[in-house]
């Protein structure tokens, strides 16, 4: 196979926005669906374009209120999910968390487990998060960004964005429907060959008068029920009082500074860590970039090809085959081994001591041999799977919707060198 790659722009980023515009909005801006009244006539039908036009502004148009989140999901593989919160039951079922929007710097969740509550706030530039599972309640700042987006994406964003998606996607918005008493647009998104993916479609109702999802689902390859599933419902319009969004230290609360943005992300302009990853035409263009040995997959699942490489400063290598919703990705950095020692003898140390911060019981990642006395984390979900292992070095993280069975085959020829 060619080091070299095409030159064309991936469709991936495109379906990956569109994706990303109602998942995020959803669980961020979801309950921006303020009035509750029912609306009598059904609103104009919109084209694709002007939908996703919409969509882009209605997070900045946010009047305060207050509602209920609920998402269910079948991917995290039974138990891993829960203990990584402080389950110890491992539920993985479905989790709902009440929130408050007080405007685009002030926002509260909070979720409640069987076991422990877990609370978010952002005040302005102020964050605070507790951990009812180890009572630790860590602080830290966000600034916030020079400027918001005021006005919807430009129609020609919005045509640049369907042209990207349109040779592997389908996208479609159909006529308005009734749920929960509101007109909601049904939107649409599918590969047009399913035959390069585990995901089979997914859809959201996109409130007609305040264009954020009100439900959205993701529906994996020969699945009835679709895997992710998220719902906003009890909607509360009205202010929120200022203390809604204040967070003091329970009793007998650990307090911890939340890591600041590292260094080398405010090093933007002088060592240009912080910049978008850049595009290199070749695997020996990014050889010459960063100081580790970088690999090519010699198999990629389905003879995909390699489409592009990006190097992300002088930390990190990442290289895309195929296209749109069956690309592969492989990301090379170097390996953070004496680091990830550190902590696993603070974690054998509190062990010893006899501290029990519950996350550990059932918090374990199945584990894959590829071959050369290489072991590899695996999650396997029913839309695709991802791989993490090290080598010499080097930290590899394979992903792809794909079956676990094809990357585990290509992460062994890599490994292989064959």
């Amino acid at each position: 196979m060619s080091q070299n790659t095409r030159t064309g722009r991936t469709p991936v980023r495109g379906f990956t926005l569109i994706l990303g515009l109602l998942f995020v909005a959803a669980l961020v801006a979801v309950v921006v669906a303020t009035q509750a009244r029912a609306q009598s006539a059904p609103p104009e039908k919109l084209t694709e374009e002007e939908l996703l036009s919409r969509i882009t502004v209605a997070s900045e148009n946010a009047p305060d209120f207050e509602a209920t989140v609920t998402v269910e999901q079948t991917l995290v593989p039974e138990g891993l999910l829960g203990a990584s919160q402080g389950d110890r039951a491992g539920n993985s079922g479905p989790k709902s968390a009440r929130i408050w929007h007080g405007g685009p710097d002030k926002v509260r969740s909070e979720v409640q487990g069987e076991n422990s509550d877990q609370l978010f706030v952002k005040n302005g530039s102020e964050v605070r998060a507790y951990d009812g599972a180890t009572n630790t309640l860590r602080t830290g700042e966000k600034p916030e960004p020079e400027g918001r987006p005021e006005e919807a994406a430009s129609p020609e964003k919005i045509d640049e964005i369907l042209a990207e998606i349109s040779p592997t996607s389908n996208l479609q918005a159909r006529a308005p429907v009734k749920f929960a008493g509101r007109w909601a647009y049904p939107l649409t998104l599918e590969p047009k060959d399913k035959n390069l993916t585990l995901v089979e479609r997914a859809e959201a109702l996109v409130d007609a008068e305040a264009f954020v999802p009100l439900s959205f689902e993701l529906y994996a390859e020969g699945t009835a029920e679709p895997v992710v599933r998220y719902e906003a419902s009890d909607f509360e319009v009205g202010p929120i009082p200022d203390k809604r969004f204040q967070l003091e230290p329970p009793p007998g609360a650990t307090v911890e500074q939340m890591e600041e943005p590292g260094n080398g992300e405010e090093r933007g302009e002088d060592g240009g860590e912080n910049r978008e990853p850049q595009r290199v035409a070749s695997v020996a263009e990014a050889q010459e970039a960063v100081g580790f040995p970088v690999r090519q997959l010699a198999n990629a699942p389905g003879g995909r090809e390699l489409a592009e490489i990006r190097v992300a400063g002088s930390d990190g290598v990442i290289q895309t085959y195929g296209e749109g919703w069956g690309s592969v990705v492989l990301v090379q950095k170097p390996d953070q081994e004496p680091e990830n020692a550190d902590q696993s003898q603070e974690d054998s140390g509190r062990e010893a001591n006899g501290e029990d911060d519950g996350r550990d019981e059932q918090l374990q990642v199945p584990t894959v041999d590829l071959g050369g006395g290489v072991e590899a984390k695996e999650i396997s979900t029913p839309i695709g799977t991802g791989l993490s292992w090290s080598a010499n070095g080097v930290s590899y993280s394979l992903v792809g919707s794909v079956p676990a069975a094809e990357l585990e085959e290509a992460a062994r020829g890599l490994i292989s060198g064959s």
